[in-house]
């Protein structure tokens, strides 16, 4: 029988992690933690130490150690010439602030090692202690609820990818078809030194409501089948629906903050149902890609949730992924569950593990249904834990254009 979680108590409870946990949970999460076992330091041995001191989603401060790590002389990096602009310092920023929400948190100071190769290691850790037990939750943090910045300038948007792939089974590069930017373009993927452009992008002109939204998007879809020539090539999409290449759904939001509670709401109510419809094959791209709280700030003031496979798999799910995403952003402070806090659900996440996953999906369907506008979408988000209830998932291998009524050439043999 598949347990299920009613109190919102139980499914809020965070977990003190000890030092091995939480040594334990950074890695699951695909960072580098070295927190159980020290980098040894010495005579003749600089390693450059960071600490990043994390106050918020938007507030961090980078001390570089004058000492290679021992406790005396740190300097403020953005006193250096160059100052945060440097890259490594970014990238020891948001590695910091990674490590936090990892832990389930925005607060607190990340002592990190700067390795060769653009490598690094998180050797300490320290939470904020006026965080507490509620910080950790997010549960008792109400100085940082989002509230819509301006009704008027909300704005949704995506980028979802799909691949191209051969009656063989082999990719075929969309910038072959595709240019790097426009409504369909080619998306990039870096190996080392090498950039290739292998991947196709639909990034239709965003919108107020998730309904206009998916209009905006079979434009896109159309705008790629006029530039994709070869209609003999398939098109998939989903999490890795071919080895090696992992594909990513994209969601943008403007006129909204980003906070701690925000970026959690997206997580527990977004990502984990998807994770468990998700295709087998979708959890090979955790943790490099797929992380929960991946977000990336944007120009026009907004940010984009990352963490999502690429939901173009059907439309079925592309729409329930936007009308799922538009509650939470709308009423995430109503939706208080945190089963990804506990160790539980967070390994279940990651090890994909969905019989575990499973039972939080009737807490957070009752949740979803108790919202003011929930009328407006419950045919489809019901569907969705109807789906979840049943042990259905969606299917990767299969060409997506037939999905969406693109005219395609028949398989003949």
């Amino acid at each position: 029988m598949v347990k299920v979680l009613d109190e919102l108590a139980e499914l809020n409870k965070v977990e003190m992690l000890s030092s091995e946990k939480m040594d334990a949970r950074l890695r699951r999460s695909g960072l580098s933690s070295r927190i159980t076992w020290p980098l040894k330091r010495g005579a003749g041995r600089y390693i450059p130490a960071y600490r990043v001191k994390v106050r918020g989603m938007e507030s961090a401060q980078v001390m570089l150690s004058t000492q290679g790590g021992n406790e005396a002389g740190w300097l403020d990096v953005a006193a250096l010439p160059g100052g945060l602009e440097d890259g490594l310092h970014k990238r020891m920023e948001k590695a910091a602030r990674r490590a936090l929400y990892a832990l389930g948190t925005d607060q607190g100071e990340v002592q990190i090692a700067a390795l060769s190769g653009r490598r690094y290691a998180i050797e300490r850790i320290v939470l904020n202690q006026e965080s507490g037990v509620d910080g950790l939750s997010c549960h008792g943090m109400k100085d940082q609820v989002t509230r819509m910045e301006n009704q008027a300038a909300f704005l949704m948007g995506m980028d979802p990818e799909f691949i191209l792939v051969n009656r063989e089974g082999d990719v075929v590069s969309a910038s072959l078809y595709l240019d790097r930017n426009g409504v369909a373009g080619s998306d990039a993927v870096r190996e080392g030194e090498e950039v290739s452009y292998p991947l196709a992008e639909l990034r239709p002109a965003p919108q107020q409501h998730p309904d206009a939204l998916l209009k905006s998007m079979r434009l896109a879809l159309l705008s790629a089948k006029q530039q994709i020539t070869d209609s003999s090539l398939l098109w998939k999409a989903g999490g890795m629906p071919v080895p090696g290449f992992p594909l990513g759904g994209h969601i943008h939001f403007s006129g909204v903050r980003i906070s701690l509670p925000l970026l959690q709401s997206l997580d527990n109510y977004l990502a984990l149902p998807l994770a468990i419809l998700e295709d087998p094959s979708s959890r090979a791209r955790r943790p490099r890609y797929g992380f929960l709280g991946d977000y990336r700030m944007q120009p026009h003031g907004g940010f984009e949730y990352r963490t999502l496979p690429s939901f173009l798999v059907s439309p079925f799910i592309t729409k329930a992924s936007l009308y799922m995403a538009y509650l939470i952003i709308h009423h995430h402070d109503k939706l208080r569950a945190r089963p990804l806090n506990r160790e539980r659900y967070h390994k279940a996440y990651y090890e994909g593990r969905v019989e575990v996953l499973q039972e939080c999906a009737a807490k957070l369907h009752r949740d979803f249904a108790l919202l003011p506008d929930y009328d407006r979408f419950a045919k489809v988000i019901d569907r969705v834990f109807a789906y979840i209830a049943e042990g259905r998932k969606w299917d990767e291998s299969r060409d997506i254009r037939p999905l969406w009524n693109i005219p395609f050439m028949p398989v003949t043999f």
